[in-house]
């Protein structure tokens, strides 16, 4: 591995791990560390200008977070592009702070329609206010993927089109840390390249659709982005949120130093990384 041709990028900033939904698949439940919201004042603290991208989003609900889109518009006001994962619950109760903000790009986690009304209410409201006010927002569908609910994902694709997402993304179910142990990804790598070659047969020139990539080793997350807590401590990965590498009001360099280590020396020790397929 060349290090110095690693320079991440992606700076994935979790703005709260409080929620309002309970996922059945989300491995939120699982974390040990407590819940909070990190602070504009902190945020502002992080090496954001060492950046080209931050994504403001982590095991938690963003829309919660009261500064949310204060965050986006100042990561907005030095050049940053800015996105947002939501499950798109609260988009009535912040869409005109949302418009105005800057946003770049913003993802809505769907995984099954059931009960979902009201947010794909939501969703097309959004869509059609951005078109209404012509807001270079890009808006996703982002399905986790298991085998139990491929027969669903259709559906969920086709109603993302008659909302007028620009796209629908792909990923497989992270279920390594056991959080339901009745889903579980289940899919070969045979039955996972058929099902999406299908889909992207089936909506050819109807909907973008951007599938999971191959996984390699260090991945493409720890090659590409860096993650903050929102104590400000910086971890590997998403996925691996209960390790510290240090306080992350530091510069770049520090971050990408402490980043570089954990990938040459911990990586391929680590059992989850081990066991990882993203």
């Amino acid at each position: 591995m060349i290090s110095f041709l690693i320079k991440p990028k992606i700076l994935q900033v979790e703005t709260t791990n409080d929620c309002n939904s309970n996922c059945e698949i989300c491995m939120r439940t699982h974390l040990k560390r407590p819940m909070g919201s990190i602070s504009f004042e902190e945020f502002k603290k992080l090496p954001l200008n060492d950046f080209n991208e931050v994504a403001l989003h982590g095991w938690g609900e963003c829309l919660l977070h009261p500064d949310i889109f204060k965050m986006v518009s100042y990561a907005k006001s030095l050049g940053l592009k800015t996105s947002l994962c939501s499950n798109g619950s609260l988009l009535d109760k912040r869409l005109d702070e949302l418009l105005k903000s800057g946003l770049d790009e913003i993802a809505f986690g769907i995984y099954s329609l059931d009960g979902k009304e009201h947010i794909l209410n939501n969703i097309k409201t959004l869509v059609e206010e951005k078109n209404n006010r012509n807001i270079p927002l890009t808006t996703y569908i982002d399905i986790t993927m298991f085998k139990d609910n491929l027969e669903h994902i259709p559906e969920i694709i086709d109603t993302g089109i008659e909302l007028g997402v620009n796209g629908i993304v792909l990923h497989r179910l992270f279920d390594i840390y056991g959080v339901n142990k009745e889903i579980k990804y289940g899919l070969t790598n045979k039955e996972e390249k058929a099902f999406i070659n299908g889909l992207i047969s089936k909506y050819k020139n109807k909907i973008n659709i951007y599938p999971p990539l191959p996984h390699t080793t260090p991945c493409r997350i720890l090659l590409n982005c860096m993650f903050i807590r929102w104590d400000c401590m910086q971890s590997p990965c998403v996925y691996l949120t209960d390790e510290s590498l240090g306080d992350a009001r530091t510069s770049y360099n520090e971050l990408r130093k402490r980043h570089l280590l954990y990938i040459k020396k911990k990586v391929k020790k680590n059992d989850i990384c081990k066991r990882c397929i993203w």
